[in-house]
């Protein structure tokens, strides 16, 4: 495994090392095994994010932060995990020159980067990138199609099509149907950092973008049939989405990239880079290194 993987989650490994269990030599063994196997899947679904990807991805919004918006002052950052290599992030921010304080809204996607040989072909190179960009609906639903989980959220929204239904916090917007998925569908509660804190676990329901009215249990009651499976979302169940995907399947792309490195994240492209045929296509950036 090259050293770039070495950041990624990967709870699999200890599945499939039960998977090795080739002197399963009776019926009995084998399903015990595939018991065993189902049991390790399970955790690996709900277990928060290590705090070496908390880092990585903290680093690189930090870095996005402080080079885009100089004049905010953060205060504060949240990340709700909806799937291990897809991220929302809140950052809370206090504007020097106006005073005023808001909540930016950002999404960090993990992507397995590429590099393209002289006949123009491409193959993964080993390294693995954080992409934090801007969060709006047009590229929500991007992400959320690239990760495998938009037709989930797409029947969380058929529910109520029209928006008719009032929650505990007022009118849903589109960004409620990702909290409600990520609520239905049992994932990590978020994580929140402050300067000079521990990361720390919210309340399930957080809703970054309104801290102070979290998503109650009668909110979600009302789209359960959306969550057919019974809770487990399908990118779960399959496998995929333990499994980054490839810069050159996304096309497109915006945003700014980070090579995730140990604890932090170490060289960076310039904004837009990516979408030219990806990070490691486009040559690598010197400079920006923050954490090991």
């Amino acid at each position: 495994m090259r050293p770039g993987f070495r950041s990624l989650t990967p709870p699999l490994i200890a599945i499939l090392a039960l998977s090795a269990g080739v002197g399963c030599d009776t019926e009995a063994k084998r399903q015990k095994l595939q018991a065993e196997e189902e049991a390790a899947r399970r955790r690996a679904e709900t277990e928060p994010p290590t705090p070496e990807v908390l880092s990585q991805v903290r680093s690189a919004t930090e870095d996005f932060m402080h080079e885009h918006h100089q004049a905010l002052e953060v205060e504060g950052t949240s990340f709700t995990a909806l799937t291990p290599n897809l991220f929302l992030v809140g950052v809370s921010v206090k504007d020097r020159e106006a005073g005023n304080r808001f909540i930016s809204q950002l999404t960090a996607e993990r992507l397995r980067d590429v590099d393209e040989n002289w006949n123009g072909d491409t193959a993964e190179n080993g390294t693995l990138l954080w992409v934090i960009d801007y969060a709006d609906e047009s590229k929500m639903r991007d992400l959320a199609q690239r990760h495998g989980f938009e037709g989930e959220v797409d029947a969380i929204r058929r529910e109520d099509q029209g928006y008719r239904r009032t929650a505990s916090w007022g009118h849903r917007s589109w960004l409620d149907d990702y909290l409600l998925w990520h609520f239905l569908f049992h994932r990590p509660a978020p994580m929140y950092y402050g300067p000079g804190m521990a990361f720390q676990q919210m309340a399930p329901g957080y809703r970054f973008q309104d801290p102070a009215r979290p998503i109650q249990p009668g909110d979600a009651s009302g789209f359960k049939s959306a969550a057919a499976t019974g809770g487990r979302s399908a990118v779960f169940l399959g496998g995929s989405a333990w499994r980054p995907p490839l810069v050159s399947q996304a096309s497109g792309l915006s945003g700014q990239a980070f090579v995730a490195h140990g604890s932090g994240i170490s060289g960076k492209a310039a904004m837009g880079s990516v979408s030219r045929g990806g990070f490691g296509a486009s040559g690598r950036a010197a400079g920006g290194g923050i954490g090991g």
